[in-house]
């Protein structure tokens, strides 16, 4: 398999993820987690730093130079969800904002601190912290 066909894959399903509509409660259907305004899922297992590395370039394309956003060393009370969750997971996640998207939508990808790294996608309405 060619690197562009993973590369590939993970677009497509961002795309699902960008053009889902979110959920009004905790744990609407489909994979990930999901809550009011947000939901997360888990893109890449293996080699997820380089999935992320790969996915960058396309989507600035599309959405411009992404904002990198620390999460870790900040006091998770004064952190709204889902930030505060995706915090938990991981030190810091770059961010686009989709302007496609009429609910004034965000996506931030951010590599898990845990072994193996994972990759995740949080795609919400909620605004940065």
């Amino acid at each position: 398999m060619t690197e562009a066909r993973p590369v590939h894959d993970q677009l497509t399903t961002l795309d699902l993820l960008c053009s889902r509509a979110l959920d009004a409660e905790h744990g609407g259907p489909g994979t990930g987690a999901s809550g009011p305004g947000y939901r997360i899922a888990e893109l890449a297992r293996e080699e997820a730093a380089a999935v992320l590395a790969a996915l960058r370039a396309p989507l600035a394309h599309r959405w411009g130079e992404p904002e990198a956003h620390t999460l870790a060393d900040r006091d998770r009370s004064e952190i709204p969800e889902p930030w505060a969750f995706l915090g938990t997971l991981a030190d810091e996640a770059l961010v686009w904002r989709l302007v496609s998207h009429s609910d004034d939508r965000r996506l931030a990808l951010a590599l898990t601190h845990d072994t193996p790294t994972r990759l995740l996608a949080l795609v919400t309405t909620a605004d940065l912290p």
